[in-house]
This record gives C-alpha cells, sequence and structure tokens, in this order.
C-alpha cells in the first residue's frame, strides 16, 4: 500500500497569542506527533516538511503558529495546500462553529481524501435536519458522507473525540504501507 498523509482538523484548544506550553500539550494534534509540543508549532523552516508518525505515515497538519507579519491568505493557502496533500484527514469537532474546519471538511471530501469526523453530540429537538447527526455542524458531515469514503463517530464529549480521532490515527499506522518517502 502507498504512504499515508495525515491532515488532523479541528479548533486549536487554546487562544490566539495567549497559548502556553501547558495548553498546546491538551491538543488531540500533539499525542498525534508523539506528544512533542513543538512539533505542533510552525516554524518558518518547516513549511513543507511531513512529520513522520510511523512507517509509511506522515502528518502533514495543520501547525499552529504566530508570527509577527503572517496574514489570513498566506494560512489559508498553506492549508490547502496541505489538505491537497493529504490522503486521510481527519476532524475533531465540538459544537462550535468553526468556519476553518467545515470548509476543510469540505475540501476533503470534494478532493475524494478518506474523511474521519468525531463529532460531539448535541441535543437537538425531533424532527430538525440535524436530527440524525445531532450536530450544529451536520451539514458539512452530511457533505462528506455523499462526496466520499466518510467515517463519522458520535461522541459524548470532546475528551472522547479527541481519544478517538487518536486511536483512529493509531490503526492507520498499524496498517502496512510501502516506504516511498525517505522512511
Amino acid at each position: 500500500m502507498k504512504n499515508k498523509i495525515i491532515y488532523c482538523g479541528g479548533n486549536f484548544e487554546f487562544q490566539y497569542k495567549d497559548y502556553s506550553v501547558d495548553k498546546i500539550a491538551s491538543d488531540y494534534r500533539v499525542e498525534i506527533l508523539g506528544g512533542d509540543v513543538n512539533k505542533l508549532i510552525h516554524t518558518p523552516d518547516n513549511t513543507e516538511k511531513l512529520r513522520k508518525i510511523g512507517r509509511g505515515v506522515y502528518y502533514c497538519g495543520p501547525y499552529y503558529f504566530y508570527e509577527e507579519g503572517t496574514d489570513g491568505a498566506s494560512i489559508v493557502k498553506n492549508e490547502i495546500e496541505m489538505v491537497n496533500k493529504c490522503t486521510n484527514a481527519v476532524f475533531v469537532i465540538d459544537n462550535t462553529n468553526i468556519p476553518g474546519t467545515i470548509t476543510e471538511i469540505v475540501h476533503a471530501a470534494t478532493y475524494g481524501r478518506e474523511v474521519a469526523i468525531f463529532y460531539v453530540k448535541q441535543p437537538l429537538d425531533k424532527g430538525e435536519p440535524e436530527n440524525d447527526i445531532c450536530s450544529a455542524n451536520w451539514y458539512p458531515i452530511e457533505f462528506a458522507k455523499i462526496m466520499t469514503n466518510t467515517h463519522i463517530v458520535e461522541c459524548e464529549d470532546r475528551e472522547m473525540a479527541k481519544q478517538l480521532a487518536c486511536d483512529y490515527v493509531e490503526s492507520i499506522k498499524r496498517e502496512k504501507f510501502i516506504t516511498i518517502i525517505g522512511d
């Protein structure tokens, strides 16, 4: 099998300009990156670098960063390239409407990436269209189901969603891959 390149979306668990190593450490992507907070922080010298997370399995992003002079268009362009590069897109979503994550789900599904969505269940009124999915983000989830191979997992809370997303990535890492990118 060919290498897997994984993109892991969802809101970061810390605020812009208000982050510390402790806050970043709680992000699920840190666990996927082997527990090293520094591997989640973007610096100019690692923009194009894939991070090896297993034999034939690589993490391509996103990365958190705040650098003076970085504009929104550059961030969006960078993340579009990462989603285009990935083979698998994994998302942890709670009931927050995160325009970037919603766009990334739609983008990954449109381009036929294998998508896995771990979402936090939300109580809804009977008869609403989102009743089957129980999320404020039901539309992009349904869109992904229609467009590509999508795994959808309903979770009771964000901690459960994060753990199941990490378990999912671990299951990918246990598959056998032919090394194409210099392992």
